[in-house]
């Protein structure tokens, strides 16, 4: 499942002001009109009529003696009532208020692609004395996998949004459990869930959409040995201490303040466990800078790195890497990017269907110095709002006093998304229209990075919702995915066949738009890396795509329509991705990442003190490469998760005279193509590897990086055995031309790559178009590692329900 988390501010969505208040820092006239309170529950609101406000705290400032409640180092949190937000703004003048609608959740056979068993047969490691996390839609805690032989729990800890609180009244004060102010919650230990199971399934904690509880098991599920002598569908971490949080009612999905508290819940057990902890969120969003710098990421951030070690936090990469045909036209997709000239106006259109009641959402970052004006144009292409410079909101109200837009460019006042640590923009418009073209206006000098996303009728369920119509793979790695500090995982295809329950038959998919399917190939939905200023995304893959774990209670897609397992493409249109009574197949990077949190957790049991950026290195540096397509690197990360490779990148001790076997060698590159701007690095990843396939390290002066067209931004260094990283630029006024790229040991060569050097992405005409830039997307090919440019196969008919018969996917 896609997740579709939209941060916005409280001016944006006219919180900052109560009815009737002026101030000093109110938003303009126009955008007055859009922000002004409306009849009815505030968008935001919770069931209580209260908004989640997310408040970074001033040096030295203290949570409590502010009235909130410490989620994150530097983050205090607090809920309020829609007519209490201008109040409190006004008694605490220093305090930025950022809040925004509620994050989503992202959506057997796996343990041989990424070589667990092995792994548990050198280390004899399987999670014991490790905390895995998951912050999720919940657990189904009477699921067999998560309760020992006995049918004892193997949840340590659990939080989640309501009741029935009063089991653990002082951590529940702790975490704001009864504050009004607060999100309400419940926090049960092990002992308080197996009475709940003693005395029946109808009051223990439950997982409504089945999310969370397909999640865990892939991540530390123990295959149900309280009802099965020999389990099958067995997590990566089978005996790690489970801690669970489900911070947000079922179908609300998470407000940031809710997903930091719940990690910060996590983590601190732990610390009280003594107990090295790894959490997975699989969730994110398509709305935000993309550059590390929303409060979430910081946060988040702020909870793992060199002086917490033991501590890891694995998020999904995120499923908006979807390219797609629309009646002829496209690709389309959620991202795009265009290149602002002085000397005309740019202009880049949004396709989107008719709405009586849409709400859409663009960010754009611009990178350090720009300097650009943003406007906005409604269907039929009507003038919504004129140009609006840097350091400035405007608001469009339309006849109805219902259809809405506005545009905030680079306003870091406190009272909206954008922070002072980023160059950005936000486009937002809400209301009915006819189906046809948005479009956002650019003018001025820059470079602007643009993500999409729609709401209500405009949501990607409806008609695939708004996208770019010229949209690109590159650059759609989710938010908090982005942060350079967290560890992305990106998905790759785990099955192609399966024999649903009761089938004497199994199921197979050969073959999807005319395309081959491949077992190990990158799925074609996987969110793409670079970031906005070019750091390499995701840091690896992991298989996610038809990935068979636990079924909770009541998602069982036999017994009615709809859910997390009802997805089309099965013969007859019966469901078949059931597998057995407990057991069914999903998809998505959600499936994806804890596959990573379990292989931390087995290197935690290992060494309990690797920190974050210790785990990341030791994941990349044994990854391997895959069987499959792989049509873009920068969808793989430096490979797909191999723990075996792991544990000797770790523990293996170079030989004198070894040597590396090429063919078994590659390198990655995050961009397909450079700007002319020397500043603006592409990244490589080499890994290279003994005939075995182990990582091999060492390698003198032998291993080189040679350069035609282009400048060495960052010199080639080992940063662990098998790894080296490396950095290249295009110098400037290089624009059409190409930069070579080659990497050669001993002289030899892995494969040469030609980058296309271009500024003028996509501008042609002062329209949107694919240009000669727009073929730079497509991946290029080499005779090791990545091979040449074909689209992606692609699940489409099992993953992509809202496409119809007239439009095609493209890689």
């Amino acid at each position: 499942m896609l997740a579709r988390r939209l941060p916005l501010s409280l001016a944006l969505l006219g919180l900052a002001l109560a009815a009737g208040e002026a101030r000093a820092d109110a938003p303009s006239p126009a955008m007055a009109r859009l922000l002004g309170s409306r009849a009815g529950r505030h968008p935001l609101a919770d069931p209580r009529g209260r908004i989640a406000v997310l408040v970074p705290l001033p040096a030295g400032a203290d949570a409590p003696s502010l009235g909130l409640l410490p989620v994150a180092p530097g983050f205090g949190a607090v809920r309020l009532a829609p007519g209490d937000v201008g109040a409190f703004s006004a008694a605490h003048p220093e305090l930025s208020l950022l809040t925004g609608p509620p994050r989503q959740p992202l959506l057997d056979r796996s343990k041989g692609w990424i070589r667990v068993e092995p792994y548990r047969k050198a280390t004899g490691a399987d999670g014991k004395g490790v905390i895995v996390g998951v912050v999720d839609t919940g657990i189904d805690v009477t699921h067999p996998d998560f309760r020992d032989e006995n049918g004892k729990t193997r949840i340590k800890w659990m939080l989640q949004a309501g009741g029935p609180r009063g089991l653990q009244p002082s951590l529940e004060d702790r975490y704001g459990c009864d504050d009004e102010d607060q999100s309400s919650c419940a926090i049960f230990s092990d002992v308080d869930i197996d009475a709940m199971l003693a005395k029946g399934e109808s009051g223990v904690p439950r997982d409504i959409t089945g999310h969370g509880t397909h999640v865990a098991s892939i991540a530390a599920g123990n295959g149900g040995p309280m009802v099965s002598k020999r389990p099958r569908y067995v997590g990566v971490a089978p005996a790690a201490t489970m801690i669970v949080a489900a911070p947000s009612r079922p179908g609300e999905g998470f407000d940031d303040l809710d997903i930091l508290k719940a990690v910060q819940f996590i983590f601190e057990r732990a610390d009280e466990l003594n107990m090295p902890a790894v959490v997975n969120l699989s969730v994110g969003s398509d709305f935000g800078p993309h550059d590390g710098t929303s409060p979430l990421e910081v946060g988040l951030a702020a909870m793992v790195g060199g002086e917490h070690r033991g501590r890891a936090i694995v998020v999904a990469a995120g499923n908006s890497g979807a390219l797609y045909e629309i009646d002829g036209a496209g690709p389309m997709g959620i991202h795009t990017e265009a290149h602002v000239s002085p000397h005309a106006e740019t202009r880049v259109p949004i396709r989107t269907p008719s709405a009586s009641r849409g709400q859409g959402y663009v960010w754009i970052t611009f990178r350090p110095g720009d300097e650009v004006s943003v406007g906005l144009e409604g269907p039929g292409g009507e003038e919504w709002i004129g140009l609006v410079e840097p350091g400035s909101d405007a608001g469009y109200t339309g006849d109805d006093d219902e259809t809405t837009g506005a545009v905030i460019n680079r306003l870091a006042n406190g009272k909206s998304p954008i922070t002072a640590a980023t160059n950005s923009a936000v486009v937002a418009f809400s209301g009915a229209w006819k189906a046809g073209e948005f479009a956002v206006r650019l003018q001025g000098r820059g470079d602007a990075q643009l993500w999409v996303t729609g709401l209500g009728d405009v949501s990607p369920s409806h008609d695939l919702g708004l996208l770019f119509t010229r949209g690109i793979k590159q650059g759609t790695i989710n938010v908090p995915a982005s942060h350079p500090e967290l560890l992305a995982v990106g998905c790759t295809i785990n099955r192609v066949s399966w024999k649903p329950q009761g089938s004497t038959a199994s199921v197979r998919l050969m073959s999807v738009d005319g395309e081959d399917l491949q077992e190990d190939s990158a799925c074609y939905f996987s969110a793409a890396g670079p970031t906005p200023f070019g750091v390499a995304k995701p840091e690896i893959s992991a298989p996610g795509g038809l990935v068979a774990a636990a079924m909770g209670r009541g998602v069982d897609p036999r017994d009615g329509h709809g859910g997390l397992f009802d997805m089309p493409g099965c013969p007859d249109d019966k469901p078949c991705f059931v597998v057995d009574d407990y057991h069914a197949i999903a998809s998505g990077s959600s499936m994806s990442a804890p596959q990573v949190a379990g292989a931390i957790a087995l290197l935690f049991q290992t060494n309990p003190n690797l920190s974050q950026a210790e785990v990341t290195e030791v994941l990349q540096a044994g990854a391997r490469y895959p069987k499959g397509e792989v049509p873009l690197d920068a969808q793989l990360g430096a490979g797909v998760l191999d723990l075996e490779g792991a544990r000797l990148a770790l523990e293996a001790v170079e030989a004198a005279g070894d040597e590396p076997a090429l063919d078994r060698s590659w390198y990655v590159l995050s961009s397909t193509y450079a700007r002319p701007d020397p500043s603006w690095p592409v990244w490589g990843t080499i890994e290279m590897r003994r005939p075995d396939g182990s990582p091999l390290g060492g390698l003198d002066h032998k291993l080189t990086v040679a350069l035609r067209g282009g400048v060495m931004h960052t010199p080639l260094r080992q940063v662990r055995r098998g790894l080296w990283r490396f950095a290249v630029a295009a110098p400037r006024g290089s624009g059409g031309s190409t930069l070579t790229v080659d990497v050669l040991y001993d002289g030899t060569s892995l494969g040469a790559r030609e980058l296309p050097v271009g500024s003028d992405v996509w501008m042609a005409n002062g329209e949107l178009e694919a240009a000669s830039s727009a073929c730079a997307c497509a991946a290029a090919g080499s005779d090791q590692g990545p091979s040449p440019g074909r689209a992606a196969g692609g699940l489409a008919s099992v993953l992509a329900a809202a496409l119809a018969a007239r439009r095609r996917r493209r890689g």
